[in-house]
């Protein structure tokens, strides 16, 4: 999609945001990593600016325990953060995973990855279903991150509900809220 950035009112630039529609498998961490660095890779051949992928892209989504949960789990330290920024040839990338936080603790965390290969962190804050069986809620605001395009908030799928989260982004500037999202299919 192609979006207008308003600074002040004035339209400064085009931004062109691709949303990668990936189905993540899980259990399949090796796969789903080199799926999403493939889908970052073609939207910035593309001309994407801003690319967003799924919640969870790195684990998939519908876990049945909390040990299959555990087994796909990365921490901030992980190579693939690394990796999506070099697919990213610039692009700002904003992508889900199943983190292994330092407290031992899992989240269903995002990062975004700015065209410098700065990182920002957000653990989701409101769960869905069941994942209060695999996850803890995070508990600090969404993030506002000034970048070269302008103002980009994000925060993770079922968060977007809550009317309190997305005002607090919009008070705090936010140009562009990207939103990763898994829904998956369920019988």
């Amino acid at each position: 999609a192609m979006v207008d950035a308003m600074v002040g009112g004035v339209v400064e630039a085009m931004v062109t945001v691709t949303c990668g529609k990936l189905a993540p498998v899980v259990g399949e961490l090796s796969s789903n990593l080199d799926t999403s660095c493939a889908a970052i890779e073609a939207a910035s051949a593309a001309d994407a600016d801003v690319i967003v992928l799924p919640e969870l892209t790195t684990s998939g989504y519908c876990f049945l325990s909390a040990d299959e949960a555990r087994a796909v789990s990365i921490s901030r330290d992980h190579a693939i953060f690394e990796r999506w920024h070099s697919a990213g040839r610039g692009a700002i990338v904003i992508a889900g995973f199943a983190e292994l936080g330092e407290d031992g603790r899992l989240y269903n965390s995002a990062v975004l990855l700015d065209a410098t290969g700065g990182r920002s962190w957000y653990r989701k804050v409101h769960l869905w279903d069941s994942e209060q069986l695999w996850f803890a809620a995070g508990s600090e605001p969404p993030p506002v991150v000034e970048t070269a395009l302008g103002s980009i908030a994000f925060m993770v799928c079922y968060d977007m509900e809550f009317l309190e989260m997305t005002r607090a982004v919009a008070v705090r500037g936010a140009d562009l809220l990207a939103v990763p999202t898994n829904w998956p299919w369920l019988d």
